[in-house]
């Protein structure tokens, strides 16, 4: 059921960024009036406006030119503070926040900050509001995750507790930007199963604005598009200018049986990883359980699992990041950094990590080659001067992955497309060995995706190890020939 009663309605209106000297416009032209009851999705590439469109409708951006009017009880009001009181948005930036701020705080918390929108719990909370928690965690199969701390909770089990969040406001306006992007299947059907039942319930009371590259993560009854392109809201019924309905764009070469054997494999060497009865405690919660696991010359290997499952903990143990427990055991030689080595200042710069988290927890506001010269010393920002050498090194890395041209951009000011390989060229200065993936894909358009897997295959044929992390069984470049699932902290490795 709709009504003619409008919620938002915007008037010629021209956005830049914060922070942004030169004042150039990312928002042009932006006319549109939501009613409520209409639910749309907001369709777009990577780069295209989506997330600057939404934190706009959430009061958090405000115009350069032209207007946004928020219809709250009192009728149509200009100010922001109307916007974030009628309206919840969940979001990458959102997410990362939390992240980067490593609250110790209960997944059972997070969710009560939701009623008064606030970062933290500030005010002594209601049996009602206790009660409505817990049904909002049970309907999401998140029940395990309040008592668990934020820090201990992967980046799928977080994103699924912001979504509950946001609906436990029950706000006017619910704007969700890539929302399940990182969630693996049974999660997503479960948020999208309640995010229908509540709207049915609320009636027009709650109106959803969802943010998409891929129409295949739209549910139905979220039945009308507006597409956004270059800065610029297209009409309705406008052709959409991409294909929207592409999962993913088909690799230039076929892919190889996963259980193919490794290709060129050195005869006689050593293996570069090899994990024996690893256990992984964080916080004193027991994440992974006895790992046993080896990655030889010419493997590439695809790790996958649902949320939660641990796959991100043990990317983070190879790494160096986290450590094993007595009785276990894990060995690194490689080749360019030291041969077989101990050392956490060899192993860092022989093992690269890209991943959501790393990613979220980089403060540093830094300029494109800035970032990607950090990763020298896989330093969170920069802590002295490089020579010439490393800053050519850089930079043709950077302009092999199409990036170079960013320089001396702010990362703050880039795409989630462009910021994708800025951390991939980051990873790959100093030359390491093995190159471990954590959802990589998460965020990017059909395109986008296409062209970053393309990249990971050029690089593993010459000689970098790859071991990519996904929630998704087909995803991945064409080099993986090895895969392994990991289910409740144990890694089962298909023979």
């Amino acid at each position: 059921m709709t009504t003619e009663e409008p919620l938002v309605a915007i008037e010629h209106l021209n956005l830049f960024l914060p922070g942004d000297a030169a004042h150039e416009d990312v928002l042009h032209d932006i006319c549109w009036t939501i009613r409520r009851g209409e639910h749309c999705a907001l369709m777009g590439v990577n780069g295209a406006g989506k997330t600057t469109l939404l934190s706009l409708l959430h009061g958090l951006l405000w115009p350069s030119a032209g207007s946004i009017h928020w219809y709250g009880p009192d009728g149509p009001e200009s100010s922001p503070i109307v916007g974030r009181s009628i309206s919840a948005l969940v979001s990458p930036a959102q997410q990362e926040r939390y992240q980067r701020q490593r609250w110790y705080i209960t997944g059972r918390e997070l969710l009560l900050t939701g009623f008064e929108d606030t970062p933290l719990l500030y005010t002594t909370t209601t049996e009602e509001q206790e009660q409505a928690v817990r049904d909002m965690a049970r309907r999401l199969d998140a029940l395990p995750l309040l008592e668990r701390r934020l820090p201990e909770m992967s980046q799928g089990q977080l994103r699924i507790l912001l979504l509950g969040r946001a609906l436990l406001r029950r706000p006017a306006l619910l704007l969700l930007d890539e929302c399940v992007d990182g969630l693996d299947m049974e999660h997503r059907r479960s948020f999208f199963a309640t995010l229908e039942a509540m709207t049915r319930a609320a009636g027009p009371a709650m109106t959803v604005i969802m943010s998409s590259h891929r129409m295949d993560q739209v549910p139905d009854w979220c039945s009308r598009r507006r597409w956004i392109d270059g800065g610029r809201l297209l009409p309705e019924g406008a052709t959409p200018p991409f294909d929207a309905g592409a999962a993913a764009l088909p690799s230039a070469s076929p892919r190889p049986a996963l259980h193919a054997a490794p290709a060129s494999p050195a005869l006689n060497a050593p293996p570069l990883v090899r994990v024996r009865h690893a256990t992984v405690f964080i916080d004193g919660e027991e994440v992974l359980h006895d790992v046993n696991w080896t990655l030889r010359q010419g493997e590439h290997w695809r790790i996958v699992g649902n949320n939660g499952s641990g796959k991100s903990t043990f990317l983070r143990m190879l790494a160096g990041d986290e450590f094993v427990a007595t009785g276990g055991s894990i060995t690194r030689c490689l080749p360019g950094n030291g041969g077989e080595t101990s050392l956490l200042e060899d192993i860092r710069k022989g093992i690269r990590l890209v991943s959501d988290l790393s990613q979220a927890q980089y403060g540093y506001d830094l300029n494109a080659l800035g970032l990607v010269c950090s990763g020298f010393d896989n330093s969170v920002g920069i802590y002295r001067d490089f020579s010439a050498g490393e800053v050519a090194e850089a930079m043709r890395v950077m302009e092999e992955l199409d990036a170079a041209e960013l320089a001396d951009i702010s990362i703050r000011h880039v795409s989630t497309g462009q910021l994708r390989r800025l951390f991939l060229a980051r990873a790959l200065v100093g030359h390491p060995d093995v190159l471990l993936l954590d959802e990589p894909c998460s965020g990017l358009d059909p395109l986008g995706r296409a062209h970053y897997l393309s990249l990971l295959d050029k690089l593993a044929a010459r000689g970098l190890h790859l071991v990519y992390v996904s929630h998704e069984e087909g995803e991945g470049p064409s080099c993986l020939n090895r895969q392994a699932r990991m289910e409740h902290g144990r890694l089962r490795c298909a023979s």
